[in-house]
C-alpha cells in the first residue's frame, strides 16, 4: 500500500468474488463505523460477503483517508479481519478527486470477471453530500460501470444502527474528534452515556 501511485488492488484478489451472484457491489470504504455498517447491511441484504468489494480513496503522500485520519495500512488490516478484497485509489494533487475514481471503476470494470450492480457509500442523512455524490459520482459510476448509486443505511434512524454496531461485538475507537472526545477512546456504551443525548454521534 506505501508504494502504489494509481489504483491497484491491496487486499484478496478478483478471484475472491462470488462468480454467481450475477452481479457485485463496490463499498466507497473510509475504515469508519458508518463504512461498516453499510458493508454490515449489504452483506445481509446479498447474503454473502463474496459480493462486495471495498474501494478506498487516500492521500498518496500522507497515506491516510481524509477525514477518518486513518492510515492506509490500518484500512488494509480492516479489509483483512472482514475478509474482504481492498482497492485502493491513491489521491496526488494534479488530479480531480473524480478523475481519480473513475480510474478506480474503470480498472474495476476491466479487472473484475463479475459485473458491479451498485456503487455504495455509508451515507445517513446530509443531503449536501448526497447531492454531491448523485452529481459527481452517479454518472461515473453508470458510465464506467452500468452501476448506479446506493445508500443502504441512508435515513436508517440511529437507534437501529447503534443496536447494529453493538451486536457486530467490533470494537471501535474514535479517530477523529472536534475535542469533546479524546483520540483513541472505545466507543461503546459508556462513551455514549457520558456524551448525553445533546450530541449526535453519527453526523
Amino acid at each position: 500500500a506505501a508504494l502504489i501511485k494509481a489504483p491497484a488492488l491491496l487486499r484478496g484478489a478478483w478471484s475472491d468474488l462470488d462468480a454467481d451472484a450475477g452481479g457485485i457491489d463496490v463499498l466507497l470504504w473510509s475504515g469508519g463505523k458508518d463504512s461498516f455498517l453499510a458493508a454490515r447491511a449489504l452483506c445481509r441484504e446479498r447474503k454473502s460477503k463474496r459480493r462486495l468489494l471495498l474501494l478506498t480513496t487516500f492521500d498518496a503522500g500522507s497515506r491516510q483517508v481524509a477525514h477518518q485520519e486513518v492510515q492506509i495500512d490500518d484500512i488494509c488490516r480492516q479489509a483483512e479481519v472482514l475478509g474482504l478484497p481492498l482497492l485502493g485509489c491513491p489521491l496526488v494533487p494534479h488530479a480531480p478527486y473524480q478523475e481519480r475514481i473513475e480510474a478506480a471503476l474503470r480498472l474495476i470494470a476491466s479487472s473484475s470477471p463479475i459485473p458491479v450492480l451498485r456503487v455504495c457509500n455509508g451515507d445517513l442523512h446530509l443531503e449536501h453530500i448526497a447531492q454531491w455524490r448523485k452529481e459527481h459520482i452517479a454518472p461515473l459510476a453508470l458510465d464506467a460501470l452500468g452501476a448506479q448509486l446506493y445508500a443502504p443505511l441512508w435515513k436508517v434512524p440511529y437507534d437501529e444502527l447503534l443496536l447494529d454496531l453493538t451486536a457486530s461485538a467490533t470494537p471501535c475507537r474514535v479517530c477523529a474528534t472536534d475535542g469533546a472526545v479524546a483520540l483513541g477512546t472505545l466507543f461503546d456504551a459508556t462513551l455514549l452515556a457520558n456524551l448525553g443525548s445533546e450530541v449526535c454521534v453519527f453526523t
